[in-house]
């Protein structure tokens, strides 16, 4: 039951991480900050995801203590977010519509 378990957060994690890379690919070539922040957030999910793997077969003492590191992971998708703003309202140019459509579209499918 537990590496069943384990398997099917692992699969999640890596489909995480393919859509980081597809939606962080195209956000640095279009300029998007919409969708960096959306590809950060694919990349948070994924580290969680893995530390969740690995910490399945933890105590509830270690698991209280990964807990809070869950949290300060979950701090970093925010800080990237407000910096990529920041630098957008310095410099304000809308990204690409077509690659941006292709790339919402694509990932409703």
């Amino acid at each position: 039951m537990m590496s069943s378990l384990r398997r099917v957060v692992i699969i999640v994690a890596l489909l995480n991480l393919a859509y980081f890379g597809v939606e962080f690919g195209v956000a640095m070539v279009i300029g998007s900050v919409s969708l960096l922040a959306d590809s950060v957030d694919f990349l948070e999910d994924t580290s969680i995801n893995l530390v969740i793997a690995v910490a399945l077969g933890w105590s509830a003492t270690n698991r209280a203590r990964l807990g809070m590191a869950l949290g300060v992971i979950l701090l970093i998708p925010g800080l990237s977010t407000v910096w990529t703003a920041w630098q957008k309202f310095l410099l304000p140019v809308p990204p690409a519509a077509v690659p941006l459509t292709l790339v919402d579209w694509v990932l409703l499918l």
